[in-house]
């Protein structure tokens, strides 16, 4: 009787659901020692399929009858293998990637050995996708201002207005606050009270350190924005992002949120202050969160949010981790950036 329950025991069969249960519960932990011994028993695996396929030949029967569940289990395993391919290959870089594997172990021609190769493909996918949407905003913006220009020309007023608040911005840039608040009063006393020159005017006496004076320009931008209160802190907030105050921007998003907590320009903002601070989860989950409240009112800013995403995403998978590390979604600051203007 011993010798019997031994002899099922060492089948191939046998064998083929040992190791399909040890690699099924070992994926989900898998770390970068392990992954070089994991891939060579998935070898073992493929290979006792074809061997159990060639015993059931030889005998008439049908393998593929015989070891249907199996089968299953094994087709499941791979397409787990895939979705987990970005994974793997972060801890392949602890032992030089896929390709230092491939020659360090005899390594079959199962897809799980040249994972490396379809996360590759993925992010050409990916990118083509990104510089197509790129392509057509560009397009638009080209058209627009055309549309502009022929149908829209501005007034002489608003091209000074337009003149002088990028001259405002090019001193905020350069962090010459004096040049900048001068820039502010002499736009206000020449061309009189705007939403726009208010808001600066407020910012650049906060870097300066005049609240007394940053408190009155805010107390005028906010009556001049009267009811559009929202819209208020929503500007605020990125005048004071493109000046480097990421504490002061994030408290005028926070003040948007009262007012409307699913407002998608704030989410935007949010994004960048993000992602100026080093914090990329954050980044990702709020330009995740632009994108998707946009979409049916705002496509521009949705699109615009998409591709900030998608970037970002570029980038974070380029930065080699540690063995096992994961600062991206899995697959299953003074001087910050200027948010794109969507």
């Amino acid at each position: 009787m011993a010798h019997a329950v031994e002899t099922r025991i060492n089948t191939p069969s046998a064998e083929l659901r040992d190791l399909l249960d040890k690699a099924e519960r070992q994926l989900p932990t898998l770390d970068s020692a392990s992954l070089g011994g994991y891939l060579q028993r998935l070898d073992r695996i493929d290979a006792l399929f074809a061997q159990i396929e060639v015993d059931h030949a030889e005998r008439n029967s049908d393998a593929d009858q015989a070891l249907r569940s199996e089968l299953v289990r094994w087709h499941d395993l791979q397409r787990q293998l895939q979705r987990r391919s970005r994974r793997l290959v972060r801890l392949a870089a602890a032992s030089g990637g896929f390709a230092a594997l491939r020659s360090q172990y005899a390594s079959g021609e199962g897809m799980w050995w040249r994972l490396d190769e379809l996360v590759a493909a993925q992010r050409r996918t990916q990118l083509k996708r990104l510089l197509q949407t790129l392509a057509v905003v560009i397009v638009l913006g080209v058209v627009g201002v055309f549309a502009y220009q022929t149908w829209f020309a501005p007034d002489p007023e608003t091209i000074a207005l337009v003149s002088s608040l990028n001259a405002i911005e090019r001193h905020v840039d350069a962090q010459e606050w004096t040049l900048a608040l001068d820039e502010a009063e002499n736009a206000l006393s020449s061309l009189g009270e705007s939403a726009e020159l208010l808001t600066w005017a407020a910012v650049i006496a906060e870097r300066l350190g005049d609240e007394t004076m940053a408190a009155r320009y805010r107390e005028q931008a906010l009556t001049f924005f009267g009811d559009r209160r929202l819209q208020f802190y929503i500007l605020l907030g990125t005048d004071r992002f493109r000046a480097g105050d990421l504490a002061g921007a994030d408290e005028a998003a926070e003040a948007a949120l009262t007012l409307d907590p699913d407002e998608p320009q704030v989410y935007f903002l949010l994004g960048n202050i993000a992602e100026a601070r080093g914090d990329v989860n954050a980044a990702l989950d709020a330009f995740d969160r632009a994108a998707t409240l946009a979409e049916a009112d705002n496509p521009q800013l949705a699109v615009v949010s998409k591709m900030r995403y998608g970037f970002l995403l570029q980038q974070l998978q380029a930065i080699p981790n540690p063995a096992g590390a994961s600062t991206a979604p899995e697959d299953d600051a003074s001087n910050a950036t200027p948010p794109a203007t969507p």
